[in-house]
């Protein structure tokens, strides 16, 4: 069972920065939702957008664990609990969307589940965050790139909770952009990090 769970994070790694990216682009779209709900008081498939998008950057970020599992184990695990978590989470998320979409009232119990999201965006990028910088494992720029997600999340549940959802109406869509470049650069950090250099030609030798 531990050989197949290490086998699909090794998997998950080398997609990492492709999740990232997807996640990125996806966000991009939740970002527009967001403007056409508070510009232009239209409706949208926010719920479906956040959900997926959120889903493929805990996918991208529970991979990162793996590369981090030797040299900060502790902190990699703990990142990687609340990777699955905000996996679940979202893919409710999505599910929530899904059903708002056809109308169908959802369970209690699915909406609930939506706290898992809090913790699990904030904890879990800080905590991957962290390892990364105490590590060499990754770039030191996407330690300090993986706390953004967290940061701007906090501040988002913190604007709904003194403010209310639509308060300020430009909010949302700034925040919602912010996440979508941060998943975008970490993408390109980790894809530019992969990507394999060619090898300098060496000068020919002419003094024979």
């Amino acid at each position: 069972m531990g050989r197949v769970t290490s086998s699909y994070m090794k998997l998950l790694e080398q997609w990492s920065p492709t999740l990232f990216l997807l996640g990125g682009v996806v966000l991009v779209a939740f970002a527009a939702s967001l403007a056409a709900i508070g510009l232009m008081d239209m409706s949208s498939p926010r719920n479906i957008l956040a959900g997926a998008g959120f889903t493929l950057a805990f996918l991208g970020l529970f991979g990162l664990c793996a590369g981090l599992t030797d040299r900060s184990p502790r902190l990699a695990r703990a990142g990687s609990i609340f990777a699955v978590l905000g996996g679940v989470g979202f893919t409710l998320t999505f599910v929530l969307g899904i059903a708002e979409f056809v109308e169908i009232t959802p369970p209690a119990w699915v909406e609930a589940a939506q706290l898992l999201n809090i913790a699990s965006i904030v904890l879990g990028f800080l905590l991957v965050g962290i390892a990364s910088l105490r590590t060499d494992v990754y770039p030191q720029s996407l330690g300090v790139l993986l706390f953004v997600p967290a940061v701007l999340f906090a501040a988002n549940i913190t604007r709904v909770a003194f403010l209310g959802p639509w308060t300020p109406s430009w909010a949302p869509f700034l925040l919602g952009s912010l996440q979508a470049m941060a998943m975008l650069a970490i993408g390109y950090i980790l894809h530019d990090e992969s990507t394999p250099t060619e090898p300098a030609e060496r000068p020919i030798d002419r003094a024979a």
